[in-house]
C-alpha cells in the first residue's frame, strides 16, 4: 500500500469496493477525511452522497461495512467512468453489516 502525504492528511493508495447510489465503485486512494473513487454512476459537484465501503474483516472472514456521508468536491470524466473526490462529513462502522449481502 503506497502512502501519499500531500494535502491536509495522509492518503493511502488502495482499491476498496464501495456502493454508491444504486451502483458500485472502487477507491483509488483514501484518507481519514476523504477519498477518490471511480464509478459509472452519475455524480455532480456539490452533491451529498452516502457511500458504503466494504472492508475485509481480518478475523471473522466477512466484510465490514463502513458507511460514510460525503460531499463531492471534484468530478473528473474519464473513459466510461467518472473519477470522484469526496470530503467525508460523517462515518459509521457497521461490524455486523448485512452478513449475507456483505459476503457477495
Amino acid at each position: 500500500m503506497k502512502i501519499f502525504t500531500e494535502r491536509n492528511s495522509v492518503r493511502f493508495k488502495g482499491e476498496i469496493p464501495l456502493e454508491v447510489k444504486h451502483g458500485k465503485g472502487i477507491t483509488r486512494d483514501f484518507s481519514s477525511c476523504g477519498l477518490y473513487f471511480f464509478t459509472e454512476q452519475p455524480v455532480s459537484l456539490g452533491e451529498s452522497l452516502e457511500l458504503v465501503m466494504l472492508l475485509e474483516h481480518q478475523n471473522q472472514g466477512h466484510k465490514v461495512r463502513l458507511r460514510c456521508q460525503a460531499d463531492v468536491v471534484r468530478v473528473e470524466p474519464g473513459a466510461g467512468r467518472l473519477g470522484v473526490a469526496v470530503a467525508i462529513t460523517r462515518h459509521l462502522m457497521d461490524p455486523a453489516g448485512d452478513a449475507a449481502a456483505a459476503r457477495s
